[in-house]
């Protein structure tokens, strides 16, 4: 089984998983998607293994022991983050089914996916940021619509899934604002920045107008389009996630960054720059959209990292501790 793989089958309990994630949940379309791919997966191999498709009806004969079966098939080599997504998934899905009375017990209870490295998260120092931005092109319309995006990510910290829906009505260019819908279409309000605001005019005096969507006036339309301009005919949207991080990754090429930043690198580089100058961490949390206080406090770690960095290399008492450690001696 590949990573991030698709299957195709749906119906039955799939099909009633689906609509209950979508209008009980408030789950984003993302994690919609990724939960029925894991679960129409787990269905594939459950069918495969036994010759019976548990869908619709036969869940309850689905046993812990096949659960783990598809799992340990399903993770390996993938990353943990990817292992736990699908364990998680699959966990939510016996849930959802034991609560409609369909299963008596969740047979992926007492499951438990690797552990995640703590990693910190990618970004760029603030230098090193602002001369990559100042750096972008912005030219023509393309350009000017890329260096809108890029401006707009790092200004306001916006998850690229949150920057790709956004519409028009959603920016104030007068207050300085967009609302944001983020996960569990929790609406936001954030700031934007001079510079992004200054890019976002640029970019609004030579966008065109949509094409291939049904809306009922203009404040409706994507934000940021494609570079023919027609939206999506059933969602109606514009730019799509893929395309905003291949245009960072060429963006960064070109300007000889000299290491790879993603979508949420950004959004990482906009919250440490911001602890890093002294921004309550509670704002930054409502600012990000973090339902929890833990997951914007990563972003202390790296402070720290900051800190500690700088002060080995400028105390000379770290210094010279530094020196006697390793063996050196004064010159």
């Amino acid at each position: 089984m590949r990573c991030g793989g698709s299957a195709t089958v749906s119906e039955g309990a799939v099909q009633r998983f689906r609509k209950a994630l979508e209008a009980e949940r408030n789950a984003s379309k993302e994690t919609v998607r990724a939960y029925l791919r894991e679960v129409r997966s787990l269905r594939e191999h459950v069918a495969a293994s036994t010759g019976s498709d548990p869908d619709p009806g036969g869940w309850d004969r689905v046993s812990p022991a096949d659960v783990r079966r598809f799992l340990t098939e399903a993770i390996a080599g993938c990353e943990p983050s990817t292992a736990a997504r699908r364990l998680s998934a699959v966990r939510t899905f016996f849930s959802f089914l034991v609560s409609l009375g369909e299963i008596r017990a969740n047979p992926a209870t007492g499951l438990s996916a690797p552990r995640r490295p703590a990693r910190l998260p990618e970004f760029l120092p603030v230098d090193q940021m602002g001369g990559f931005l100042a750096s972008l092109p912005a030219d023509d319309p393309p350009s000017k619509r890329n260096a809108a995006i890029l401006e707009l990510l790092y200004s306001s910290g916006l998850r690229v899934g949150e920057l790709v829906t956004l519409r028009l009505r959603d920016l104030s260019l007068e207050g300085g604002t967009v609302r944001v819908t983020g996960k569990g279409r929790k609406t936001r309000v954030v700031p934007v920045g001079g510079k992004a605001i200054h890019a976002l005019k640029e970019y609004l005096a030579v966008r065109p107008a949509a094409f291939g969507g049904d809306f009922r006036d203009a404040s409706e339309e994507p934000l940021f389009l494609n570079r023919s301009g027609k939206v999506g005919g059933k969602s109606g949207g514009g730019i799509s996630a893929r395309s905003v991080a291949r245009m960072l990754e060429r963006a960064i090429a070109d300007g000889n960054v000299g290491r790879r930043l993603s979508p949420h690198g950004m959004r990482h580089s906009f919250a440490t720059h911001l602890l890093e100058s002294g921004a309550d961490l509670r704002a930054i949390q409502e600012m990000l959209g973090h339902s929890s206080l833990s997951t914007t406090q990563r972003y202390a770690r790296v402070d720290v990292s900051h800190l500690t960095g700088a002060y080995g290399k400028a105390h000379p008492l770290a210094a010279a501790k530094a020196r006697r450690r390793s063996g050196g001696k004064d010159e």
